[in-house]
């Protein structure tokens, strides 16, 4: 009991003591000030404390603090989403009505007729549909980027947290460039999409040139790793799911469509390199058949046949139809060669003649051509080829070649060999006698597209050649298919790698004003860098693939696994027993700087094989190149290959009502979860075409009814039409805030000042000692 006592004084002494030192302490003149200075100082470092903790948190325990509402609704989907995966949407939208944008249209681009380019690029307000659908189906996606010209929808709500409006002049390095209607050159920059561009007080017109460099460097976050690219015309039907697009186990998954158009007209990409010398394809558009007429002196400069499976969407034909220039422009016609094999039509190949063109008259037929091998092709003649079903015109075209090397074999010097090679000539000379004059491509006509488009192709047909052949050169020759109509996943460090390998072609294509033939197409050309990069794999790398049970030494039972992939099955002995007589032969000359022991059950009981270690492969150079060429080599990015057709609906409106009917109809019996809906009707047809866009407007509003958060309130439009409106209003609203702030701090200043003058001139008032006089 006194011993608590005692305690119980000293903890009350103590205690007064400390209050007395507080007193003391308060009693100085600014003691009060450094106490609250010194509590603010100790609070703000608890919250810089509790910053850096909860950030490490995060790091550490992600799966805990990992936010799956992180979204345009701002809901949770950790029952639906496998991972938190942030994706990012970026559209790229253009409003051709607008005045500016045509004014700068006829500025720097030279067409022919004005409402149709106008038609190319109206709006039909897609977009917000396709937000709307976006925020039905995949709301799961964190942030929209709409990239656009510098235009403004009058009904977006700018001041929505979730959306971004990105002008061009912020993602394109080079602003020489600028303006550009080119959609692949802006398709080609919109991976650069920053967190500069998120903040509104940036006046970004001012400074784009420099934060877009420093923070393209530095790698501030702004778009998400990898982002979902749409057109502004494409939908979602049905709900979408990160898995559509990318999984852990296969990759990227790619959605492949229709073949690439033939790269002549009378060869179609399946005949080259498929190691039969096909005269027709030894041109320089067809890669001179892929290398298999190198016995060939004189290559014959012909065109493809049109495959009407290769042309499953009607933009990439041409869309020429009286135009009578020619051998090139008399195949185009249907009536001369229609190759459906589905109904089997009485179908032409035509050696045409090149005076007369209004009139045909068959000479030969494919049964004439048998029996006669001394047939004359010359120039006068009204000569053609019919075939009648597909086995004769496969056969008529081995024919063909028959012929023509018979008679450059036989007859070099012959009245036909010169006739072909006139003929030859002559369809030259017709294709640069038409390039003086400017050709109609879809809605715009170019002076230069005339040394490309010998098929009668459009732009984005011919674009897509043009990646064909360089990427034939870069990854070997291939036959390609066209992605398709739908949103595209896109990692952009993917890009950055296909741009910097290709860095000529997308500047060139970065610096066109309109879409032109040369454009390093986007989709087409990501998907393919993607799926064709490969990378060399190790042989250390692939003996640890093989050592399934990490005992450092591969066992009879992972040879044998490794056999049965090195070789064809079922295993022949001799071979088996040569791969084990070279590791035999390789262990006894080769001298091991580390000996493993080998763990038990890695041998059979009759085996004869010495310790496989790693040193051992890496230093046998018999074995490591047969794993080395059968392995050695893979993709560098994971992907997967998907046939487009099932989960995609593109179709091509036109100006018949009756049918644009039939087809919203169809599509609404069975959305599927990508629609896409393109522009092709004929601007001529006013009156058609606006009962279609009211339908099309139908369509839209049946399938999106609700109105998303990306829109304003029915009964509010946008102020301005443009970003720099918009961001000069901002500018001069936050002087003006900034002005009022300062006066309103002055006029506070100058009350308090009035109110506390007495109590501060008694505090800054020196005492002094009264003077004493001696």
């Amino acid at each position: 009991m006194l011993i608590a006592s005692n305690i119980f004084i000293n903890i009350m002494s103590t205690w007064k003591l400390i209050q007395r030192r507080c007193y003391d302490i308060l009693s100085y003149k600014y003691s009060l000030l450094v106490i609250l200075m010194a509590f603010t100082c100790i609070f703000i470092g608890i919250v810089h404390f509790g910053e850096v903790w909860l950030t490490w948190s995060k790091e550490k325990y992600e799966a805990v603090f990992h936010s799956f509402n992180d979204n345009i609704l701002g809901k949770s989907f950790q029952k639906k989403l496998c991972q938190h995966v942030p994706i990012d949407v970026v559209y790229t939208w253009v409003n051709g009505s607008d005045p500016v944008f045509l004014e700068n249209l006829q500025k720097h681009i030279p067409i022919v007729d004005l409402s149709a380019a106008a038609s190319r690029f109206s709006d039909k307000d897609e977009l917000r549909y396709s937000l709307r659908s976006l925020e039905m189906y995949a709301p799961w996606v964190r942030h929209v980027y709409i990239v656009t010209n510098g235009q403004i929808p009058s009904w977006l709500d700018m001041d929505n947290p979730r959306m971004t409006l990105v002008s061009h002049e912020d993602i394109f390095l080079n602003k020489s460039d600028l303006p550009t209607f080119s959609s692949p050159a802006i398709e080609s920059h919109i991976h650069r999409c920053l967190e500069i561009c998120m903040n509104p007080h940036y006046n970004i017109m001012k400074y784009a040139q420099y934060a877009t460099t420093f923070l393209y460097f530095f790698r501030i976050p702004g778009i998400s790793d990898k982002f979902l690219y749409f057109n502004d015309d494409v939908m979602l039907g049905t709900e979408v799911w990160p898995e559509d697009f990318i999984t852990q186990a296969g990759g990227q998954k790619i959605y492949l469509a229709w073949w690439v158009p033939d790269c002549s007209e009378v060869c179609p990409w399946a005949w080259v390199g498929d190691g039969s010398c096909d005269h027709v394809c030894n041109t320089t558009l067809c890669e001179f058949d892929g290398g298999d007429c190198q016995t060939m002196t004189i290559p014959i400069d012909s065109e493809t046949v049109k495959e009407k499976d290769d042309y499953s969407y009607k933009y990439l034909e041409d869309s020429r139809e009286n135009n009578n220039n020619g051998l090139n422009n008399i195949l185009h016609n249907k009536n001369v060669v229609d190759l459906s094999w589905n109904d089997i039509p009485v179908s032409t190949f035509q050696i045409l003649p090149l005076s007369n063109l209004n009139t045909f008259k068959p000479i030969y037929t494919l049964d004439n051509l048998k029996n006669n091998n001394n047939v004359e092709l010359n120039m006068q003649s009204n000569a053609y080829i019919k075939f009648d079903n597909r086995e004769n015109y496969k056969s008529g075209k081995d024919i063909l070649q028959s012929i023509n090397s018979k008679f450059l074999q036989k007859n070099p010097i012959s009245k036909t060999a010169n006739h072909i090679e006139q003929l030859r000539r002559y369809h030259n000379d017709i294709n640069l006698a038409s390039s003086n004059s400017s050709i109609k491509f879809g809605k715009f006509s170019y002076s230069n597209q005339w040394k490309h488009n010998t098929q009668g192709l459009d732009t984005y047909a011919e674009s897509l050649l043009y990646v064909n052949k360089i990427y034939n050169i870069a990854y070997g020759l291939e036959r390609r298919r066209v992605p398709a109509h739908m949103p595209h996943l896109i990692d952009k460090w993917i890009v950055n790698d296909m741009q910097d390998k290709f860095k000529f072609e997308f500047k060139k294509t970065s610096n066109h004003k309109v879409r032109d033939s040369e454009d390093m197409q986007f989709a087409f050309s990501y998907f393919y860098f993607l799926s064709s990069e490969k990378r060399k794999v190790p042989i250390g790398e692939i003996f640890d693939m093989f050592d399934t049970d990490k005992s450092r030494t591969l066992s009879d039972r992972e040879i044998r696994t490794l056999l049965s992939r090195l070789y064809p099955l079922p295993l022949d002995y001799n071979l088996v027993m040569e791969f084990e007589n070279a590791i035999t032969n390789c262990s006894h000359d080769i001298i091991l700087s580390q000996i493993i022991d080998v763990p038990p059950g890695e041998r059979y009981l009759d085996s004869t094989l010495p310790v496989v270690s790693k040193e051992l492969i890496l230093n046998c150079k018999s074995v490591s190149k047969k794993m080395q060429s059968k392995f050695g080599e893979s993709s560098r990015y994971p992907h997967e290959i998907i046939k487009a057709g099932k989960n995609e609906i593109f179709e091509m409106l036109i100006s018949n009502v009756s049918l644009t009917v039939q087809l919203l109809d169809e599509i609404r019996r069975e959305p599927k979860k990508f629609i896409c809906l393109n522009d092709d009707m004929d601007p001529i047809r006013h009156s058609e075409n606006e009962i279609v866009r009211a339908l099309l407007n139908d369509f839209y509003r049946s399938l999106y009814p609700l109105r998303s958060n990306f829109e304003l309130p029915a009964q509010y439009r946008n102020r301005f039409s443009h970003r720099h409106e918009l961001l000069q209003w901002r500018a001069n609203r936050v002087k003006a805030r900034n002005l009022l702030l300062c006066l309103v701090v002055l006029f506070l200043t100058l009350i308090f000042y009035h109110i506390f003058y007495h109590h501060i001139r008694r505090l800054c008032r020196t005492r002094e000692l009264p003077t004493f006089l001696v």
